[in-house]
């Protein structure tokens, strides 16, 4: 019988396609964006505010094994002389601007000392942070109440112009401050919300120098309502929110 020879094959390792090794998967993980990739997204023109909290939680992380604090600081200090870049804010109301000067504040000497005083001004001038809503329902509804209390509980036989210059006073700072925090005017809105409290102020002395107990406890209560009125409306600064959570 005639024994049967194996033919050789003819196949190569050309014709049998690699299968990726698992270097060659390329990291997916939020982490491994590198820092400078982020920040090119915030110069998208409609960048979201998803992306910008994707950039400031990536500020909190160590520096990558092939970044330097010289690069860093370079990069941070890039964020803050871009004005536009200053005052995007995350889904949580917070600046890019404050969080970038936290941030080089944060890698010491002599990079913190690299700050200019118009970097300084820039944040600080849009420093004021989105209010959450349950600040801005109190805000508002603080406000409405005690004007409403002015008209509901005051005696019968004060004039009713005396009534309406009282709740335009209690109504007209909160009204103002709501909308300058709308528009983002950090300067308006601080003097707003210095009116609401003096406002607030001068209800409880007035309600303290009048003799009438009626008198005293409509304007106490008044001025209690816009003082608390103008603390849910205040100007809160970065350091008053929670801070952004690492990334995992």
């Amino acid at each position: 019988m005639e024994r049967l020879r194996s033919t050789p094959s003819t196949v190569t390792s050309e014709d049998v396609p690699s299968l990726p090794s698992s270097l060659e998967v390329p990291d997916v993980k939020p982490r491994a964006v590198p820092l400078l990739e982020r920040l090119g997204a915030l110069r998208s023109e409609d960048v979201t505010p998803n992306q910008v909290e994707f950039f400031v939680n990536g500020l909190a992380l160590p520096l990558a094994p092939d970044e330097s604090a010289r690069s860093r600081a370079d990069l941070l200090l890039e964020v803050l002389e871009d004005e536009r870049l200053c005052t995007l804010s995350t889904t949580e109301g917070q600046r890019v601007g404050g969080a970038a000067l936290e941030a080089l504040q944060g890698l010491g000497f002599p990079y913190a000392l690299e700050v200019t005083p118009a970097m300084l001004a820039r944040v600080r001038e849009h420093q004021a942070v989105a209010m959450p809503m349950t600040g801005l329902l109190g805000g508002v509804g603080s406000a409405v109440g005690s004007a409403a209390w002015v008209w509901v509980v005051y005696q019968p036989d004060v004039p009713e112009e005396y009534k309406a210059w009282l709740s335009v006073l209690l109504l007209g700072p909160a009204a103002v401050s709501v909308l300058a925090k709308w528009l983002d005017l950090a300067s308006l809105h601080r003097i707003a919300n210095l009116a609401q409290w003096l406002v607030g102020l001068t209800c409880l002395l007035a309600s303290a120098n009048t003799e009438k107990n009626s008198m005293t406890l409509t304007l106490g209560f008044a001025g209690v309502l816009a003082l608390l009125s103008a603390f849910f409306l205040r100007h809160r600064s970065p350091a008053e929110l929670p801070p952004p959570e690492p990334e995992r």
